[in-house]
């Protein structure tokens, strides 16, 4: 007696059923096609779709074939054997030679031929084998397309006539097999043909959902890269707009000084003429630098020579090199080292960087203030801090702080100028060097970037080979 209620053994029958077609999908999958990522995405997945329709095609005629054999119908398991060894033949063929259009055509014509062949052994059109051969025409229409199938409708109906034309004549086709069978052969080839069709629009239907599939997928990157494209050409839009009033403004200076050099003879006017030109002159190329390292950077084209450096001395040459503009704003830089500080970066892309951040605490910092800068040891980063006692910077602005061409609200304080590019190289800098950048400021309480490195050993010619060794072997312990 069974327990199981109705409902129950219903849902199992469900869950039986969706194991087994999840089972043939998986071994279809196992033998598929190919994909060729060079070729025609249409082309793929018609080769795919014409592969699986070959496998489920001998799947079942060894099926049938094993039906056939035991009811002892021996001209059923000729021809099915015949076709379904063509159909593994025509498989493995399209595998190696990728002649999509030749396999699909001769699936069809294996299709055809069968069942014209079951229609003269089971009955003629008392038989099921007929009903196959109806399905030709739908099998070439979503094999090999429209086209195709419109010449193979009129194939299948030439071959059903033959059929049908006997039956007219008077002819009954003869039934190769008992007459006890009969009822059980007409189930199996009915049931079998709705299994077929079941299975075909199922691998036609996954088929085309992997093809939308993909297509959605070229969309969303083509719209991301369209975004990218229009995102770019605002930028290069807007650099050309900064840049043409920017460059506008040494250029008049220039082309002013020089033509002043030309109509005096005082020595200081003189002198000071050719300051003004080189003043001007220096501000158009650190301009270009700026715009050629951002575009060398992005392009991916930008190297860093990481190695063991002295971030001390690589301070204090910054402060140097920013000493003067400090002076004529008297603005004074006080420091505070920590000896003995040595991080893992490229000396030159860290000079850049902290040139970048001190200068730029001298330009917005107001006359007579100072500009702190100190380097501080971490636990695996070493730190150098660049403060300053400016206007400070608001939420907003600092949201874009690291963007390319930001203009901030801002400004310098004696009149220098700005690029907008001069965080943003700071940044990517720092990043290419697994180092960050970072800001804390608030409106009016002066701001305050620091620059985090990863930490290094000194190298064995600074701190001697065997202190090297045994401070390498702390520092191993330490991590």
């Amino acid at each position: 007696m069974n327990d199981n209620p109705p409902h129950e053994s219903g849902q199992a029958g469900k869950l039986a059923t969706a194991s087994v077609v999840c089972r043939l999908l998986d071994l279809l999958k196992s033998l598929d096609f190919p994909e060729d990522a060079s070729s025609d995405p249409e082309l793929t997945r018609r080769a795919r779709l014409i592969f699986r329709f070959a496998v489920v095609g001998s799947i079942f005629g060894i099926v049938y074939a094993a039906f056939y054999f035991f009811i002892r119908h021996k001209w059923g398991v000729v021809i099915i054997v015949c076709c379904s060894s063509c159909f593994a033949a025509t498989a493995l063929r399209m595998r190696q030679t990728k002649s999509i259009g030749l396999a699909g055509h001769c699936l069809i014509l294996i299709l055809a031929l069968g069942f014209t062949a079951l229609c003269f052994v089971e009955g003629g059109l008392q038989g099921h084998a007929i009903a196959w051969l109806v399905s030709v025409p739908l099998c070439a229409h979503l094999l090999l397309g429209q086209k195709a199938a419109g010449k193979w409708v009129v194939v299948a109906f030439l071959a059903a006539g033959l059929v049908a034309g006997f039956e007219l004549a008077g002819i009954r086709l003869p039934t190769t097999y008992n007459k006890k069978w009969e009822p059980i052969v007409s189930a199996a080839g009915y049931l079998g043909l709705i299994a077929f069709l079941f299975l075909l629009g199922l691998i036609f239907e996954r088929g085309r959902a992997r093809a939308f599939a993909k297509m959605q997928d070229a969309y969303t990157e083509l719209a991301v890269a369209n975004e990218r494209l229009v995102h770019l050409n605002n930028e290069k839009n807007e650099f050309l707009g900064m840049a043409a009033h920017d460059l506008k403004n040494p250029l008049t200076v220039i082309v002013n000084s020089a033509e002043m050099v030309g109509m005096t003879d005082d020595e200081n006017k003189i002198q000071k003429y050719l300051d003004n030109i080189s003043v001007a002159a220096i501000r158009m190329r650190d301009m270009i630098t700026d715009l050629l390292d951002v575009n060398a950077i992005e392009q991916g084209s930008y190297t860093s020579k990481v190695e063991a450096c002295d971030l001390s001395a690589l301070v204090k040459r910054s402060v140097e090199h920013n000493h003067s503009a400090a002076v004529k704003k008297h603005i004074e830089i006080v420091t505070g080292f920590s000896d003995g500080l040595w991080a893992k970066a490229d000396p030159s892309a860290t000079l850049q960087i902290l040139d970048n951040l001190i200068s730029n605490a001298v330009k917005y910092s107001p006359p007579m203030t100072t500009v702190h800068v100190h380097t501080l040891p971490e636990t695996h980063y070493v730190m150098v801090a660049v403060r300053d006692e400016g206007p400070g910077i608001s939420e907003a602005d600092q949201k874009k702080l690291f963007q390319k061409y930001t203009r901030l609200t801002a400004r310098p304080t004696g009149g220098e100028s700005s690029t907008g590019l001069g965080l943003a190289i700071v940044k990517r800098l720092a990043e290419a060097m697994s180092g960050t950048i970072q800001c804390f400021s608030a409106p009016g309480g002066g701001a305050t970037f620091t620059l985090r490195l990863p930490v290094s050993l000194p190298p064995p010619q600074i701190l001697g080979v065997k202190a090297w060794t045994r401070h390498a072997d702390l520092k191993a312990i330490e991590n």
